[in-house]
């Protein structure tokens, strides 16, 4: 067995995950009266995708959107045909976003992160700075967001809420389809932590980029797009505990982009950090894409013509990636911009984490932001599940497991959302009330840790048993490897089989050792990994017809599928369990 010490923890309301989401659920949870424990595996002042800043939040923004007569009707109608494949995005959750966002993102404030500016653009009432990003108007807070997750971890622990870092949960205690708490190893103080819990959140990242090598291993901080610790945990904690898990086969590789350097471009495109003065020039000086220019508010037909701009922006975007595709040099700069949109993006730098270390560079080689022209390069991003996640309950988090909710960016169902603030913070704020309120009416539940206990000792044995072995990173290379042949490609049944195959005897032959804290960290990443990857290939077989960016060879030899049927997978008796789930409708 291994050494590490067991503490038994008892809670209300536990959490898994320490992002966004995660300490939004653990405040509003501790606001609800609830005891709150949080298990976070990094540091939650500054994990998860939003840990190291973000400039931009999307929300209803009452203020300005009232007057362009854009609803939260509208906006849900946005999230919605951006969802991916019509049938599989949820239109219950899009709402349940909609119509929420606005008193929800807007608490960040009320927490001390800054909204309004005294320098804003007119068309813009309150002193907001409004940008376009996802859907057909402006519907991102261009904010001072560089700080949200210390801000964030200040207010729960502030509150009282008992956050744990350094804690990788590896368990969710369940037992006759209800889930009563988690067992996390404590990698720094070597200690493996029972919390046993009337309700569960999960709010781990929806993201799991690191399942192929396209630029976001968890050892490569070369490349950004981003070095990150996101593996698909969540995933994997609720299939074990047999809560079903959904449209993991919509393994996107997402399309090349403009890159700089290691860094991704929206190449002029009218949104984000750079808006709206970055555009695209070739080598002549010849515009590929126009820099933006606004609307005013009160611009007759604005919802309609605001459309239009960003149809021909869009157009403009998917140019500049044929070009070059091709081969030709394209440059992006912001040289049209006025001395007021330059100091505006120079802000925002300082505020979006993976674009401060541009600023950084500038201001230690005397640059400036209207000298700056930057070569691009077409970007192969790697790829991540899109719609994918934990199935729940209709117009609830909730999950298929009593007293398991899904958080954040995790529940299934919500498309190009996964990698995006704005629900992960609403998402968290309304799971923690839900988990909070179900908690106020249950009785202490009794202790059923100690198998679940034993066996995280053993793993945790088998990776401390001397120094010779695989290393997490040559595992986590060699499935990458494996399945970068595989997955967001054209499947047939031999296909997947041959790739389970595969799979079968890389688990077989791996020995995985761990010597330090940091290594057993990331081992434990690497078991998440290989996990994911079986309930995926699993998946990817189960799905028969061509659907979105899925695409099956040989879908003539099976019946026809039924619209909007989800497939979903879990384990049972320690075996992948495969079934369909009809998706919300309302």
């Amino acid at each position: 067995m291994s050494d590490y010490e067991v503490r038994n923890i008892r809670t209300d309301v536990l959490i898994v995950g320490g992002g966004l989401g995660g300490l939004a659920a653990a405040i509003q949870a501790r606001e609800s009266g609830a005891e709150v424990v949080v298990l976070e595996k990094g540091h939650a002042a500054r994990s998860g995708l939003a840990g190291s800043g973000i400039d931009h939040i999307q929300a209803y923004v009452p203020e300005f959107h009232q007057r362009i007569g854009y609803t939260e009707t509208d906006l849900a109608d946005d999230q919605y045909a951006a969802g991916g494949p019509g049938g599989l995005n949820r239109r219950d959750l899009a709402e349940l976003y909609a119509f929420n966002s606005a008193r929800e993102i807007r608490r960040l404030e009320e927490y001390g992160l800054r909204f309004r500016y005294d320098d804003h653009d007119p068309n813009q009432p309150e002193g907001f700075r409004l940008v376009p990003q996802f859907h057909s108007v402006p519907t991102s807070y261009h904010f001072d967001g560089r700080d949200i997750k210390r801000v964030l971890s200040d207010k729960a622990l502030a509150l009282g809420v008992r956050i744990f870092n350094r804690a990788h949960a590896r368990e969710l205690i369940a037992r006759d389809g209800v889930v009563y708490g988690a067992v996390a190893v404590g990698v720094r103080e070597r200690e493996i932590l029972a919390v046993t819990a009337k309700t569960t959140i999960l709010a781990t990242s929806g993201y799991a980029a690191r399942l192929t090598d396209g630029g976001a291993a968890g050892g490569s901080f070369e490349t950004f797009g981003a070095p990150t610790a996101s593996v698909g945990a969540g995933k994997v904690l609720a299939a074990k505990a047999g809560a079903r898990v959904v449209n993991l086969e919509f393994f996107n590789l997402a399309p090349p982009g403009a890159a700089f350097l290691n860094f991704s471009f929206s190449a002029g495109a009218p949104r984000g950090t750079w808006w709206p003065a970055g555009r695209v020039v070739d080598a002549d000086g010849t515009v590929i894409a126009e820099r933006f220019h606004d609307l005013s508010v009160d611009e007759p037909d604005y919802k309609a013509k605001y459309k239009e701009k960003l149809a021909a922006a869009q157009a403009q975007g998917q140019k500049t990636g044929r070009l070059l595709a091709e081969g030709r040099s394209l440059y992006f700069d912001v040289r049209e911009g006025t001395e007021a949109e330059l100091e505006r993006i120079w802000w925002a730098l300082g505020n979006e984490g993976k674009c401060g270390v541009i600023k950084v560079n500038l201001q230690n080689n005397g640059g400036n932001l209207r000298d700056l022209r930057i070569p691009l390069r077409r970007n192969q991003r790697g790829g991540a599940p899109v719609l994918s996640g934990v199935w729940v309950r209709e117009n609830t988090l909730e999950t298929s497991v009593r007293n398991l909710y899904a958080s954040g960016n995790e529940p299934a169902g919500l498309g190009n959302f996964i990698p995006v603030a704005g629900a992960a913070v609403v998402f968290g704020f309304l799971s923690g009330a839900q988990a909070a309120a179900r908690a106020a009416e249950l009785a202490a539940p009794p202790d059923f840790s100690a198998a679940f206990v034993a066996k995280v000792e053993s793993r945790l044995a088998a990776l401390l048993a001397g120094e010779d072995g695989d290393s997490w990173r040559d595992a986590e290379s060699a499935l990458q490897a494996l399945l970068a042949n595989t997955l967001g490609k054209q499947y047939s049944e031999q296909s997947v089989r041959q790739a389970q195959e595969l799979l079968d005897q890389l688990r077989r032959s791996l020995r995985l050792r761990a010597p330090g804290p940091h290594e057993v960290s990331r081992a434990l990443e690497v078991d998440d990994l290989y996990d994911l990857a079986e309930l995926t290939l699993t998946a990817v077989r189960e799905r028969k017809s061509t659907l979105g960016p899925f695409t099956r060879l040989d879908e003539s030899l099976w019946p026809p599928e039924i619209f909007g049927e989800s497939v979903a997978v879990w384990y049972e008796d320690g075996a992948i369990r495969t079934g369909r789930l009809q998706n919300a409708k309302s």
